[in-house]
């Protein structure tokens, strides 16, 4: 595995193997999308990354698209994708922080 390098086909594979409700394919596309706009284009290089920050950004987007998703289920696919980038080398320094609603870590 390459390090450094988010694999969106493997990052996909992460979050279906992890989570425990149905999660439609466009639902999936529509918050991978949305996940890599924010990690490309508002982050960028060297910004930090903010965990709440980003689910907003997705949660805004979805709306954006009149998509509806539960807000505590897309905090969980946040934590899988973020988990999967540190455990591939790459650029987190270390874990977020999940704030009182998060369920990911319970």
């Amino acid at each position: 595995m390459d390090t450094g390098i988010i694999d969106k086909d493997r990052v996909k594979i992460a979050v279906y193997n992890r989570i425990k409700f149905d999660l439609p394919i466009f639902i999936w596309e529509a918050i991978d999308t949305a996940f890599g706009d924010y990690w490309n284009n508002v982050i960028g290089f060297g910004r930090y990354v903010s965990f709440e920050e980003t689910v907003d950004y997705i949660d805004n987007q979805l709306k954006k698209k009149k998509i509806i998703f539960s807000y505590s289920k897309l905090e969980h696919i946040v934590n899988i994708i973020y988990d999967y980038i540190e455990m591939t080398g790459g650029f987190l320094g270390g874990r977020h922080t999940c704030h009182s609603t998060c369920t990911a870590n319970r």
